[in-house]
């Protein structure tokens, strides 16, 4: 027998069951520390496990940037309905902003280990570590039609998004207000913070490591 029941242990009770019976008294914030705790040492334990089953390939990677995907297309049309209709050339500056200011409205997240979360993960908990985001990000703005908006990870472990729109470049980093404009996409990769690793969206993948 555990010692106290986990959230998906516990049974659902019968239907018209409203008694008091059995019911266990409200929790403290010390139930609330035992039980992070506990997913602590459940997490530690199986942490290896994890990792393997969450590590994700060149393939993968670009896999994850899906601008058909039916939750970014359902914030799309949400997003559009300001656009009558939506025109690239018209409106994809301001659609773009609109995207960053959604997907930064979700708490940035530092995961214990390496776990990916889906767009419906997301949304339910309105959060995500800056991979997610950047992912999501990309994703939409793809959807939007930009041919070349990538995401980029350095070595700092922080992630970005840069696609170019009407001979200007565009940074979007997760602790910024507002897109950052560039002149240049040389000017756009120098204000990434540390040395970039790899980039990549739905299209390609670009190793920055390879022949050092």
């Amino acid at each position: 027998m555990p010692i106290f029941d986990l959230p998906f242990m516990k049974k659902p009770k019968p239907d018209g069951d409203d008694s008091d019976e059995g019911k266990e008294p409200p929790e403290t914030n010390e139930d609330d520390e035992l039980r992070l705790s506990l997913y602590k040492l459940i997490i530690d334990r199986y942490r290896d496990k994890i990792e393997e089953y969450e590590t994700r390939t060149v393939v993968d990677l670009k896999g994850m940037i899906q601008p058909h995907n039916e939750k970014i297309k359902e914030i799309l049309d949400s997003i559009k309905e300001d656009f009558h209709p939506y025109v690239y050339d018209e409106h994809f500056l301001q659609a773009s902003k609109t995207c960053y200011s959604y997907v930064s409205s979700f708490k940035t997240l530092s995961m214990p280990v390496s776990f990916w979360l889906d767009f419906s993960d997301m949304q339910k908990l309105r959060a995500g570590d800056e991979i997610d985001k950047s992912i999501m990000l990309c994703s939409l703005l793809r959807s939007l039609g930009s041919e070349n908006a990538k995401v980029f990870v350095t070595d700092t472990k922080k992630s970005y998004v840069l696609f170019q729109f009407a001979g200007k470049s565009y940074v979007a980093g997760h602790s910024q207000k507002e897109l950052s404009e560039k002149e240049t996409g040389e000017a756009a990769l120098e204000a990434l913070n540390g040395k970039i690793l790899y980039s990549f969206n739905d299209k390609e993948y670009e190793d920055f490591q390879e022949g050092e």
